[in-house]
């Protein structure tokens, strides 16, 4: 994987985390479906796919707690 790529992943998941610690369903979403549209477009290398798409199973797992 190159420099470049390590870095677009390393934002997505930066993304992810923002989105979680700071409790926001919208930026969540938009930053899940950014990951899931960046993981499965080409061109892109086969180690950056494989890294987004184990990102995209990880991120799977992560929900907001339901607000009362």
């Amino acid at each position: 994987m190159t420099e470049t790529e390590a870095q677009r992943l390393e934002r997505h998941r930066q993304r992810l985390l923002h989105a979680l610690q700071a409790q926001d369903r919208r930026a969540l979403h938009t930053a899940k479906q950014a990951l899931l549209r960046s993981a499965y477009r080409r061109p892109a290398t086969a180690p950056l796919r494989r890294a987004l798409r184990d990102l995209s199973w990880w991120m799977a797992a992560m929900l907001l707690p339901l607000r009362r």
